[in-house]
């Protein structure tokens, strides 16, 4: 299994060996990998990425899925937003607790930069061209999809509408199930069917709230459908 950490600690120590040889006694901004770094250290610097962590892996017991991939869709960018620093590394440090290699993860926004691909490769993840969402999953497969439109999370589900592709998939995402509490089901019909036919087979677990990073984190859950699944239940 690839070392997530080692990966990390290389390309942190690249970054940093770079602005040291640019280093001429001005006072520089600091690198995007070092602004990453310390939201991780923020982030695991008390017992909420533990929590976080022991949900994410009660849900591969629960649906015995083993060895995931992960693929992150709508992280927002790094070089932008802080919001989508502390999502990244979240996304890090849960790799690396759950010893899944970076070449196993994927990511993509329309909004990422040069920086922030440049970013993500050196880390080792891919970056995927535009399918709008419609990934459809062959193994066992993460979510990581933190605040996505509703539109993107109806791509997602309905690209992996069978009862085989969504027993492997757990979504680290906005609760589906606030959606359907605050939308019109004529209007669900219409613009988010497959959303609201899962809904009510699902297994919901929320993250903690985060006092440092509120709104990257806030109404964030741990979900997947319920084990063991009645046949023809999600789909009828």
């Amino acid at each position: 299994m690839e070392d997530t950490s080692f990966a990390y600690s290389q390309a942190t120590t690249r970054a940093r060996a770079r602005k040291n040889r640019r280093g001429n006694g001005r006072r520089e901004q600091p690198l995007l990998i070092d602004l990453v770094d310390r939201c991780k250290a923020d982030i695991e610097s008390n017992g909420w990425i533990t929590t976080c962590l022991g949900l994410l892996q009660d849900a591969l017991q629960r649906t015995n899925l083993s060895c995931p991939d992960v693929l992150c869709l709508g992280l927002g960018s790094p070089s932008s937003s802080r919001e989508a620093r502390a999502q990244l590394a979240f996304l890090i440090s849960s790799c690396t607790i759950l010893e899944i290699g970076p070449s196993n993860v994927s990511v993509y926004d329309p909004v990422f930069t040069d920086a922030d691909k440049a970013l993500f490769q050196s880390f080792g993840m891919r970056c995927l061209p535009d399918t709008d969402g419609k990934h459809a999953v062959e193994r066992p497969t993460i979510l990581y999809m933190p605040h996505c439109d509703l539109k993107l999370y109806e791509n997602i589900i309905g690209a992996n509408w069978s009862e085989e592709q969504l027993a492997r998939i757990i979504f680290i995402a906005n609760r589906f199930s606030d959606y359907t509490d605050n939308h019109p089901q004529s209007k669900l019909e219409v613009e988010s069917p497959y959303l609201m036919r899962l809904v009510p087979h699902l297994e919901c677990h929320s993250l903690p709230a985060l006092e440092s990073f509120s709104s990257a984190f806030n109404n964030i859950s741990v979900q997947h459908v319920k084990h063991p699944i009645p046949h023809g239940s999600v789909m009828s």
